[in-house]
């Protein structure tokens, strides 16, 4: 990307599949990028119809535009195999020096770029849904990455692609990390019978749900006062979760195929309708949260810890 960072002049190669997959092409093509997917999202996904009329969007299953991409993107689904086997398709089509961008929730970078030929290309590049919307974008490097790529991929997105990038040089991410800690804990507590679902959706919700878009957990701890939460943890740390296997809770809802709202059940039943209208407010909500989000900039200050 070296000498590029007019949007119209970066093209942008998109491959994989998933419920992400339109927002992040939208989010791309929006910001003026040449956009070129491997093969069309989800027919059913509500982003379909304005990827759709982003002319900057072009659909290529041939791959026949991979070779002069400046930056290959990767968003599949965490399974080490499939993603190996992209970076190999990726790898022999590819420029050499191409910057390729996997998305990687379970697997350390280190494992990634086994065995892929110049592992200092390859970063891992986390996005949320709905990824033209949000500010999140996890940039993931290591000790064999190069820096100059990666110090121009912060600068892009930043300039162009309205995100509150960070970067993460031990190669290993942290949003998932952190999510699946909440989760883990909130098992915990409907397994041992102290609460039901709706019970931890309202804590969350009605709490954090609060105070998370506007500062972060650091900064609320500074802000209603560090020593307490010095104070909390020392009597709650013991009692919570180092559970090492998954809920028999979410085991069993896999087990039975309620996969989530798309398939019309999960920890909640959703009737077709319902699914629709869930995803529209959503998509209609989080566009809300990004505007108050903005009003409140989220400043780097010089910390010391």
């Amino acid at each position: 990307m070296k000498n590029k960072m007019i949007p119209s002049e970066i093209k942008i190669f998109l491959v994989g599949e998933g419920k992400n997959l339109s927002g992040i092409a939208l989010c791309l093509g929006n910001s003026g990028h040449k956009v070129s997917l491997s093969e069309n999202p989800l027919p059913n996904n509500h982003l379909s119809k304005a990827m759709e009329a982003q002319k900057n969007i072009c659909i290529d299953p041939n791959y026949s535009s991979l070779p002069n991409a400046d930056l290959v993107i990767i968003q599949c689904p965490e399974n080490k195999t499939l993603k190996r086997a992209l970076l190999g398709k990726i790898s022999g089509l590819a420029s050499e020096t191409t910057l390729i961008g996997i998305n990687s929730e379970s697997y350390t970078l280190t494992e990634l770029q086994a065995g892929f030929p110049n592992p200092e290309r390859l970063i891992g590049l986390n996005w949320v849904y709905p990824a033209h919307q949000t500010l999140f974008l996890e940039i993931i490097s290591n000790e064999k990455t190069k820096a100059e790529p990666v110090g121009e991929l912060m600068q892009l997105a930043k300039a162009y692609w309205d995100k509150d990038p960070y970067l993460l040089s031990k190669g290993k991410g942290i949003r998932s990390r952190l999510l699946a800690a909440m989760a883990r804990e909130s098992f915990h507590l409907i397994d041992k019978g102290y609460a039901e679902p709706i019970d931890i959706d309202r804590a969350c919700r009605n709490d954090p749900g609060y105070y998370l878009p506007f500062a972060g957990n650091f900064r609320y701890m500074d802000l209603m006062g560090t020593f307490i939460y010095g104070l909390v943890m020392k009597d709650l740390n013991p009692e919570l979760s180092n559970e090492k296997s998954s809920s028999e809770l979410i085991d069993d809802k896999i087990k039975a195929g309620k996969l989530g709202m798309d398939k019309g059940e999960g920890f909640y039943s959703y009737p077709k309708n319902e699914m629709l209208n869930k995803e529209e407010d959503f998509l209609i909500f989080n566009k809300k949260i990004k505007a108050l989000m903005d009003k409140y900039p989220f400043q780097e200050h010089n910390d010391v810890i």
